[in-house]
């Protein structure tokens, strides 16, 4: 059974220290991190907000990503890639569909070219010089439009 939003930060909080900051995560000390973990800090737990406040473009009228539908590197009927410019790493893809769906009202028609479609596209960047890897993530706390974000990181200089 699920914890309440009460119970979980209760819980969170018994692992926290004085400044109710969690430790860094484990993976902060790996050789692959992107962080130095000294002058890290993970921020300070917040009490939970019940309930949620509503997330951008819950309204598909409201919806930002909408309006953009026919824009990107990429299209096909219903999906499209763009890249998103400016950050730290090599390559940045963001997959989305044309119309507004997020993850749990995906079609599963949709769903199962979701799946095939970040296959191919791990494939392409990981097929480029200087990449090593491509990651997929899943981000949906801040808009209600699916986005799939892959990026490339690049080999080290070793």
């Amino acid at each position: 059974m699920a914890m309440r939003p009460d119970e979980f930060y209760d819980h969170a909080l018994a692992a926290a220290d004085s400044e109710c900051r969690l430790p860094l995560a484990r993976m902060t000390g790996w050789d692959i991190s992107p962080f130095e973990p000294e002058g890290l800090l993970v921020a300070p737990l917040r009490p939970p907000v019940v309930p949620e406040p509503a997330r951008h473009g819950e309204d598909p009228s409201e919806c930002s990503v909408c309006p953009r539908r026919d824009e990107g590197i990429w299209l096909d009927d219903r999906w499209r890639l763009t890249r998103i410019e400016g950050v730290g790493v090599p390559l940045v893809l963001m997959l989305q569909p044309r119309d507004h769906y997020d993850m749990d009202d995906l079609p599963d028609e949709m769903a199962a070219e979701l799946g095939v479609l970040t296959a191919h596209i791990v494939r392409h960047v990981q097929a480029l010089p200087h990449i090593s890897r491509a990651h997929v993530y899943r981000i949906g706390d801040g808009g209600a439009h699916l986005q799939i974000t892959s990026y490339g990181g690049q080999r080290s200089a070793a």
